[in-house]
């Protein structure tokens, strides 16, 4: 009997040991688990965190990216289209009839591949540059072949078709000053781009033609000058209305 109990004994010590460690696994098992639902919770409760910057996409974010935009106009000189021009300046818009001769001009000098005819537009207008009495053709082109962050290109033709000269850089409206170099009107007109402040620059004509836009050095304060400025579209706004003429015309 007696040794029957000192076996009950024994069996209650090993089983009451046993049970000892267990708890202490269980309970470092259950701390682990809340160690790591607690991870969880941290991780899960980080994205709130950044819940008060604007979504890409919201009113808020809208707002920031509007303003952000109106920023870097500024930091670029504050010109916008013709918003440079002097207030007592004539503006015309291009012409809207289509040109065959201007079409079939900036297609051959630039080469312009059939498949862009469709994306590439042209503006014009008439001016009498040396005031001879016979009127040149001063064209913009603007396209992927021929139009970059600076600007686009632009030509001078004679009345006829005849390409006088090219340029690249262009910026409308162009102002067609009242002061004249060699007998023709110097040309005023934004240069921007490429990290540079914007300004206006005068293009003189010299030896047979005028500077180039990237090489222009005489820069001008708006309000001194005066005359005729051509090419006064918003690009912009004739794109959304589809008022313009491309190369497939």
């Amino acid at each position: 009997m007696k040794k029957k109990m000192a076996e009950l004994f024994c069996m209650t010590a090993v089983v009451s040991m046993l049970l000892t460690g267990c708890s202490g696994d269980l309970s470092g098992l259950m701390g682990g688990g809340k160690g790591q639902t607690d991870s969880m919770e941290e991780q899960a409760e980080e994205p709130e965190a950044g819940e008060s910057e604007p979504a890409e996409g919201t009113e808020a974010g809208e707002m920031m990216t509007e303003a952000e935009t109106e920023d870097s106009a500024a930091d670029e000189g504050g010109f916008a289209d013709g918003a440079w021009l002097p207030a007592g300046a004539t503006q015309m818009a291009s012409e809207k009839e289509p040109n065959e001769l201007v079409r079939a001009a900036i297609v051959d000098e630039y080469m312009i591949p059939e498949d862009e005819w469709e994306m590439t537009r042209y503006y014009y207008n008439y001016v009498d540059l040396n005031d001879d009495g016979e009127k040149e053709i001063f064209a913009l082109a603007v396209g992927p072949s021929v139009s970059g962050s600076g600007g686009s290109s632009a030509l001078l033709l004679k009345e006829n078709g005849e390409v006088m000269q090219t340029f690249t850089l262009v910026n409308p409206p162009v102002l067609v000053t009242d002061e004249t170099d060699e007998g023709y009107h110097r040309l005023a007109l934004m240069r921007s781009g490429g990290g540079a402040e914007s300004e206006v620059v005068l293009l003189s004509w010299k030896n047979g033609a005028y500077e180039n836009v990237s090489g222009a050095e005489t820069t001008a304060d708006p309000e001194t000058l005066s005359g005729t400025a051509i090419l006064c579209n918003d690009l912009a706004a004739d794109m959304e209305s589809g008022e313009f003429l491309t190369l497939s015309e």
